[in-house]
């Protein structure tokens, strides 16, 4: 009997395993980050695949995170064409923080009466976190009619940020935003996002300006008082160069390429984050509370160990452009000369997975309108089915798809090879 029990538990133990085992080799969910923060995520910057986190949907004081949905304000208004880089935007006496300590509230040399241009305050909100600017190009934005706090709620929910909390464009709680307080909410009423959403916010200003990869890496920054004085001013990337680096533990070489910081006694140490890896690829990361607020070295060390998890746990799946997709390399055209047209990928995506595996994919046939098919013509385009797999809410379906383009040119058959393939084939 104790032999039979024992046979039949190996049984079980075995399948069991082999379950266990074809789960992870067969799954591409987010890896639950153990890292010492409030929460955190890494996500493909590509194609917004959420690869790694912790309390990702937790609300969370942000600080001066809070200063990109004012820089998506910008880039929306720029790519709209309502405003432009060079226009001038004034410094309102709201704005004006002269008189504050600057090592307390960061801010610009200037005072209300001055004006500087959407590029300079852009340029300043990001890279020095200049509340003085954040609070100009918030009220530059805001549309008439309205509040601050009413537009900040207006674009987040342009970018579907469900549940996130908006009081001023600069991040600060409300008792430390001067002219700019809400009369109506609590002095510790504060900006509150979930590390998802920051993700989000992220990934989109990367896509409105790619560019800010070259502004991250600016070691200064400066901006014109007057047609004869500019200023120039060290940028955080500097500190970042000279007394975060060289004490980072960064085994796998990781980049850091920007993107924003936030500090506050409230939120703690945090950072937003574009980083590359020596592969090329490139991800988002959120850490919140990663450390106390005036730490200048945990957050950029959490930064690169979350992403040194998922670099350990997960493995790329990459589909390279110009390549023939296995199990599609030609797409049916029934109303063309060549029935049977050879296709490749158009674009180069890299997907994630605990294990490495051959994704299956669905094509989508896209209707081929006109009497020909040009070289490059997307026919189709290939869904990347993978078990478990998150993304976030900006992802569109497109981002899990890679389209697939005519390798050759061809025209319309005649009438009766038409009709006989509509019938037959």
């Amino acid at each position: 009997m104790k032999k039979i029990n024992f046979i039949v538990t190996s049984i079980i133990t075995f399948l069991v395993g082999i379950v266990m085992i074809s789960a992870n080799d067969n799954t591409a969910q987010p890896l639950a980050l153990q890292e010492n923060v409030t929460s955190a995520i890494v996500v493909d910057a590509q194609t917004g695949q959420i690869l790694a986190e912790k309390n990702a949907d937790k609300m969370v004081q942000i600080a001066s995170q809070s200063k990109m949905l004012t820089a998506y304000a910008v880039l929306r208004g720029i790519n709209s064409g309502k405003i432009k880089w060079t226009d001038k935007v004034p410094i309102t006496k709201k704005a004006d923080l002269s008189k504050q300590d600057s090592h307390l509230f960061s801010h610009l040399a200037v005072k209300a009466g001055d004006t500087l241009t959407v590029r300079e305050l852009y340029n300043a909100m990001i890279k020095l976190s200049a509340n003085d600017a954040a609070f100009a190009l918030g009220e530059y934005m805001t549309p008439k009619g309205m509040t601050m706090q009413g537009a900040l709620k207006l674009w987040a929910a342009e970018l579907h940020l469900t549940g996130s909390k908006w009081y001023n464009s600069a991040g600060q709680v409300n008792k430390d935003a001067f002219s700019h307080r809400v009369k109506d909410a609590s002095d510790e009423a504060a900006n509150e996002a979930s590390a998802e959403q920051l993700a989000v916010l992220a990934r989109t200003l990367v896509q409105l300006d790619p560019n800010i990869r070259t502004l991250s890496e600016m070691q200064y920054i400066s901006y014109k008082l007057t047609p004869q004085y500019t200023v120039k001013e060290p940028t955080d990337y500097l500190v970042l160069q000279k007394e975060v680096l060289p004490n980072l533990i960064n085994p796998n070489q990781l980049v850091i390429e920007g993107l924003k910081t936030g500090s506050t006694p409230e939120s703690g140490a945090a950072f937003t984050g574009l980083i590359k890896d020596a592969d090329g690829h490139e991800f988002i990361t959120v850490v919140n509370g990663a450390g106390v607020y005036t730490d200048v070295l945990q957050r950029y060390q959490s930064t690169i160990n979350i992403v040194n998890d998922v670099l350990k746990h997960q493995v790329p799946i990459t589909y390279t452009k110009g390549n023939e997709l296995a199990g599609q390399k030609t797409i049916k055209l029934r109303t063309m000369k060549t029935h049977q047209m050879p296709v490749v990928m158009s674009k180069s995506k890299t997907f994630w997975a605990n294990n490495k595996i051959k994704p299956k994919t669905e094509t989508t046939l896209t209707k081929v309108k006109g009497k020909s098919v040009k070289k490059g013509d997307v026919l189709g385009h290939a869904h990347v089915n993978l078990a478990g797999a998150k993304y976030l809410t900006d992802a569109t379906q497109s981002n899990q798809t890679i389209p697939l383009v005519a390798t050759e040119q061809t025209n319309r058959t005649n009438w009766f090879v038409r009709t006989w393939r509509a019938i037959f084939d």
